[in-house]
């Protein structure tokens, strides 16, 4: 019954387990793949992960890699793209523990999930606050952001911020 409900546990959850040797070569992927990244998870196994990473992830991933090796107790987490089967990349968070002392993974266990919407609103967010910054900076009217804060029975109106146009022009 319990292995059951573990051997589910692992097949039904969103999140993509896989175990990498120390060489990063891929001996175990959950069927969650299939979902998240389109492959097979025979297709995957025997496989060096690295080559699935974008180029300019690659160094990190060693890196986490190379600390979970040096610290067994340390846990890394970083966020890398991996190519989907459809040749497409997504955005994936992992978290890496060293697993080497259980006899049942004897390896690094990854934790992975598809992070690639919030990547994109977070992208989303730098580029309305990009515009922000630039509107404040450039435009001649006076921009201020107050808060209000209710105090007894009056209420506080507070400066938060405030651009060049109106210093300029308030003195």
């Amino acid at each position: 019954m319990e292995a059951d409900l573990h051997r589910k546990l692992v097949e039904e959850s969103s999140d993509i387990a896989t175990i990498i040797d120390s060489d990063g070569t891929i001996t175990y992927v959950s069927p969650s793949v299939t979902r998240t990244l389109g492959y097979e998870p025979e297709e995957l196994v025997g496989e060096v992960g690295y080559e699935y990473q974008h180029p300019d992830d690659r160094d990190a991933v060693a890196d986490a890699i190379e600390t979970i090796q040096t610290n067994p107790d340390d846990v890394q987490v970083i966020e890398t793209r991996f190519r989907r089967a459809d040749g497409s990349w997504c955005w994936i968070e992992a978290t890496l523990q060293n697993r080497f002392d259980d006899p049942d993974i004897n390896g690094i266990l990854v934790n992975s999930r598809d992070i690639s919407e919030r990547k994109r609103q977070e992208g989303q967010f730098r580029g309305l606050g990009k515009e922000y910054k630039t509107l404040l900076e450039t435009v001649e009217d006076s921009i201020f952001f107050l808060t209000v804060e209710s105090e007894d029975t009056e209420s506080v109106f507070r400066f938060e911020r405030l651009n060049r146009a109106y210093e300029e022009q308030t003195g």
